[in-house]
């Protein structure tokens, strides 16, 4: 008897490993998760708070003011009076469609997040709590897309103020400035962001005169980073792998990091004539760069990456207002938006996205709604700030999450999705600014 148990425990141990090894393999469904806030404000010292998720709280019309507040303190009226007139200086794009209000939180949401000194919070939330050069660097986008160019200016004074001299971006740092929260790898995507920022801000001033400050300003930081992406490719025309906006080590080389490169070189050659800086590398750089991403992912469908990494809502940095359109990549956007589509109507990050499959990401869900704006599908650009406005949280912030049981989840106000919004809507008005082909 002993022995036959023996014996059974034998033959059933390697189909226990089996089952366990099948079940860490297999991607987990269903997912529901918390919302860790409704919204954020400022309190009366300066500091950004959150609101808690299961507040009956609304903010006061056209303000980031909760309808509690005493409207007979003269802080509180002053602080109603300031984001009036600060929306009122600017635009709110999609004005007179269903998105408006959710276009006007946008904003007031970017500028809660947006500190006196420029520094952008990614969310108002712990770990969030820091400047990602990425995220920063929409915001500016967004900011110089609404007019709102003075508040773009002091996020790009910011990120000069943290600019690392070799070009080489940290993947974020610390709100005070004072470096970054912990050791986690450099991000080659953040040296082309920040480029792409630095050129939407030049492109769209009404001011020259600080428009041209801003350039002195960022002068050194456009040289280094455009030096350092060229440094990075290869004999290939390639860079080495690198982190994107995944958040994770990658032992291969992503379109996440390939194509925010390329923009980046684009954008750095398009300011060089402002900036007084041959541009003659940084174009056959880019050009380079631009033939070896069509020659390696273009020609397997613009994947995560090549050969099979499926798709990747990271293909949406080689449409407009990234890049000028093309066929194959619009095909690709398309193709992409269908199968990263999840069932609650928003999108994962990738078919390689292992992790909560059923539940969707904002932002992924707003770089699409981006790119399919800008290729021309209005019908399916609108669909996908649908999908965002009916999902915004109590308070109408956007979510980092939208969860499998289709509630608004994890941390909010997202100033990457906030401004991917702004963004969206804007194309869809009139059209962004493309940086243009080296």
């Amino acid at each position: 008897m002993r022995s036959s148990r023996r014996l059974r425990w034998r033959i059933g141990l390697p189909a226990v490993i089996i089952v366990i090894a099948a079940l860490s393999l297999a991607p987990s469904r269903g997912t529901v998760l918390d919302l860790r806030a409704s919204g954020a404000i400022v309190e009366p010292g300066g500091t950004v708070a959150t609101v808690p998720a299961e507040t009956t709280e609304t903010f006061i019309p056209g303000t980031s003011v909760l309808s509690s507040a005493d409207r007979t303190d003269p802080a509180v009226a002053q602080q109603i009076e300031d984001d009036r007139d600060w929306l009122a200086d600017g635009h709110v794009p999609g004005a007179g469609t269903p998105y408006a209000g959710m276009a006007e939180r946008s904003l007031l949401d970017l500028r809660v997040l947006t500190s006196a000194s420029g520094a952008l919070m990614a969310a108002p939330v712990t770990a969030w709590r820091h400047v990602w050069p990425r995220d920063a660097s929409f915001a500016v986008a967004a900011y110089a897309a609404t007019g709102h160019h003075d508040d773009a200016a002091d996020v790009l004074g910011f990120l000069a103020r943290v600019a690392p001299a070799d070009g080489q971006w940290e993947a974020r740092y610390l709100a005070d400035g004072s470096g970054t929260p912990d050791d986690r790898p450099k991000q080659l995507d953040g040296t082309g962001w920040v480029l792409w920022a630095v050129w939407m801000f030049a492109e769209t001033a009404a001011d020259q005169a600080q428009a041209d400050e801003v350039l002195e300003l960022m002068r050194p930081s456009v040289v280094a980073s455009a030096d350092a992406i060229m440094a990075e490719l290869g004999e290939d025309g390639l860079p080495a792998p690198s982190s994107d906006y995944w958040e994770k080590r990658e032992s291969e080389l992503t379109l996440g990091v390939a194509a925010p490169m390329s923009l980046g070189l684009r954008a750095a050659a398009a300011l060089a004539p402002r900036l007084g800086v041959d541009a003659t590398e940084w174009s056959a750089a880019a050009r380079r760069l631009d033939q070896a991403i069509e020659d390696e992912f273009g020609a397997h469908g613009y994947p995560r990456t090549v050969p099979d990494g499926g798709a990747d809502a990271a293909v949406s940095f080689l449409a407009p207002p990234f890049a000028p359109a093309t066929p194959q990549v619009s095909d690709a956007v398309r193709e992409t938006e269908s199968a990263l589509l999840v069932p609650n109507g928003g999108h994962r990050p990738g078919e390689a996205w292992r992790k909560d499959v059923d539940v969707a990401w904002t932002p992924e869900t707003g770089l699409l709604a981006l790119a399919l704006a800008g290729t021309g599908d209005r019908e399916d650009a609108e669909r996908l700030l649908t999908f965002l406005d009916t999902y915004r949280t109590p308070l109408g912030s956007l979510p980092e999450k939208v969860d499998s049981e289709a509630k608004p989840a994890s941390v909010a106000p997202l100033a990457w999705t906030s401004s991917l919004v702004l963004l969206t809507l804007a194309q869809l008005e009139g059209g962004l600014p493309v940086v243009p082909a080296a």
